[in-house]
């Protein structure tokens, strides 16, 4: 059975994706060409790249790259030795040239080859001709991306009018403050697709639902990401955690296309970058920058109130994503509706899924 899946343009008529999308690990094999293999993806934070000499390392599915920051801004290669694939880089840090953990092959940071060890009588060996395999690089934010085609468009091209959006939000000036990370079992889809809904709020949470005033939430699509309206009910009740600032009601949450998402509000920004980790699990990656981070996040009040929160929503998206892919594997399901009201955002994801694989 093929696993392209037909996709109706109009979501009034539209079934979901096929069942087999999330269970298939063929599919996966897929995805990592098509879609990882030419989107931009986070990999970093643009200050351990603030030097030059500095480098990070990262893996998109089985690919590692190595970023780094020389004389010139930034740059990106595969982590691949082009002797025997060994790897030119480990973790993060800051060195003068990358040399190969295998044979001891120096290049420099621009990718050149620096010295190859007893290569001299190697016929027909030209060293100006061994350079590193080059990975396009950009930064937005306080955020590192790659994009492995090299044929692909920039970022701002997929960001388009994120930046414009934000700018009075200054993500740029945020810092980081902490990372937290789960191993969810679920593919990586059936995460982004209870992201991309407000849907279910009322049902796993709770908690959540009475903050937010749900009759004003809504998806709005754009070309390669889709913008939450989610804004915060108006008093404070007594069983209410937060009181509805104007700020606060400014906040903005952002899902780019595949697998990012960026929560955005008055002097903080929450990444969650989930990441597949075999067809049947995924890593859900959250890290939290603010403009003032406090000095030590486990005994800020005010953090741990957020973080708090924030873990107890997590907890209980994990919950119904497991239980939902135990259900994708079941013969009595197949593709199911979508609400026209309230699962646009899901339904643009699978559009462009859709686009990218065929």
């Amino acid at each position: 059975m093929s696993l392209i899946f037909p996709f109706d343009p109009d979501i009034h008529r539209a079934a979901t994706i096929p069942a087999r999308c999330y269970t298939d690990p063929v599919m996966l094999a897929l995805e990592e060409e098509k879609i990882f293999g030419r989107t931009w993806q986070v990999v970093g934070r643009l200050a351990d790249l603030a030097e030059p000499g500095c480098y990070i390392t990262a893996d998109i599915g089985d690919e590692a790259v190595v970023v780094v920051r020389d004389g010139n801004g930034l740059r990106a290669f595969h982590n691949i030795c082009l002797h025997r694939a060994g790897p030119v880089a480990e973790g993060c840090g800051k060195r003068q040239t990358l040399q190969c953990r295998y044979h001891g092959w120096t290049y420099r940071l621009d990718g050149a080859l620096h010295r190859a060890p007893e290569m001299e009588d190697a016929a027909g060996f030209d060293p100006e001709a061994m350079r590193l395999m080059p990975v396009q690089v950009a930064s937005w934010g306080p955020l590192v991306f790659v994009n492995l085609d090299l044929k692909a468009p920039p970022l701002l091209h997929y960001l388009d009018g994120i930046p414009e959006r934000t700018a009075g939000l200054r993500p740029e000036a945020m810092r980081y403050v902490m990372r937290r990370s789960w191993t969810v079992a679920c593919n990586w889809k059936v995460y982004v697709d209870n992201y991309l809904e407000g849907y279910h709020l009322p049902v796993v949470h709770p908690g959540l639902h009475r903050e937010l005033d749900y009759d004003a939430y809504r998806v709005e699509p754009h070309r390669y990401w889709s913008l939450q309206h989610a804004p915060l009910r108006e008093g404070h009740d007594a069983d209410r955690k937060y009181i509805a600032t104007a700020e606060e009601r400014d906040a903005q949450y952002y899902w780019l296309f595949p697998n990012l998402m960026l929560n955005i509000y008055q002097g903080q920004m929450q990444t969650n970058v989930v990441v597949p980790r075999g067809h049947r699990h995924c890593e859900v990656i959250f890290e939290w920058f603010a403009t003032n981070p406090p000095e030590d996040p486990a005994v800020d009040e005010n953090w741990t109130r957020l973080v708090d929160f924030s873990d107890q929503i997590q907890d209980e998206d994990i919950v119904i994503c497991e239980r939902v892919q135990q259900n994708l594997r079941s013969r009595s399901y197949d593709r199911g509706r979508y609400s026209p009201a309230r699962e646009n955002g899901v339904h643009h994801f699978h559009g462009l899924l859709h686009e990218f694989l065929t």
